[in-house]
């Protein structure tokens, strides 16, 4: 449900729901971190892995039914956050062969020779040693990457155009100098 509601909130495109959420990425670490990590996140779309998860989670708890216990109650209840563990070790098996389907998909751009020596616009501030999201706009839709700066002192705000210098293709981050007109 919860999905469908997103598709139908992102679908009517309300433009009082616009905000920018700024995460600082080079601490990724945590349990949720991990739990995507796990999760095969980063190689495929989180919606369509939460949807794994969710349905495997859905299967898993009507087989539930057939254990030798009353319905309802406090051991169901305690019993859904195995059933969600082993939901999650499921979907983790599920999901690996469809990382070939997504390699070559649009999540990553293989058109870095493209962006590179280009001028792009930030679509967030890019403070010295976090990253934010820049577009370059072409026919079509933009192409929209994450950005850091080259230099630790420079920083960017909103809006601002700036030249795409390198990319750092381990981490799929491109670095980014001053543009001086």
């Amino acid at each position: 449900m919860f999905y469908w509601i997103s598709v139908i909130v992102g679908t009517l495109d309300f433009d009082f729901l616009d905000f920018d959420i700024d995460l600082d990425a080079a601490d990724q670490s945590g349990p949720f971190y991990a739990i995507l990590a796990f999760l095969n996140v980063a190689e495929l779309p989180f919606m369509l892995v939460f949807s794994i998860w969710m349905l495997n989670f859905w299967i898993v708890t009507m087989m539930m039914y057939y254990l030798p216990i009353t319905a309802g109650g406090a051991i169901q209840g305690i019993l859904l956050l195995p059933a969600l563990i082993v939901s999650m070790i499921i979907t983790k098996f599920e999901s690996k062969p469809l990382k070939g389907i997504f390699k070559y998909s649009n999540m990553q751009d293989n058109r870095g020779n493209q962006v590179i020596k280009q001028l792009c616009v930030l679509i967030c501030d890019v403070n010295s040693g976090r990253i934010g999201q820049a577009e370059i706009k072409r026919d079509g839709a933009p192409l929209i990457f994450n950005v850091k700066s080259e230099y630790d002192g420079d920083s960017f705000v909103k809006g601002e155009v700036a030249f795409v210098n390198r990319k750092d293709t381990d981490k799929n981050i491109y670095y980014i100098v001053k543009f001086e007109e």
